[in-house]
């Protein structure tokens, strides 16, 4: 999956990292995508921030600062394809 990642989006996990959030509830943070991925933080928070920048994913606001950075899933065919692109 990661040379098809690099290749199609010049970024190894972007693939691993859009399926876990395209098979998820629509909300995460990074933390529980670098658990889940065994990523570390900037590799996952600059993928979020790169899908929240073409508007596949939106920031939610905090409650209070402690609390984790978390984004939505936008709805678009990207996530379907993604996931498909990734089992390939």
């Amino acid at each position: 999956m990661g040379v098809r990642s690099k290749l199609l989006f010049n970024n190894t996990h972007m693939l691993s990292v859009a399926d876990a959030i395209g098979a998820g509830d629509g909300v995460v943070d990074s933390k529980s995508l670098q658990d889940r991925l065994g990523l570390g933080q900037s590799a996952v928070q600059r993928i979020l921030v790169a899908l929240e920048g073409v508007g596949l994913m939106e920031r939610l606001e905090r409650q209070a600062r402690t609390e984790p950075i978390r984004f939505q899933r936008v709805t678009h065919p990207f996530w379907d394809a993604a996931r498909e692109l990734a089992y390939a």
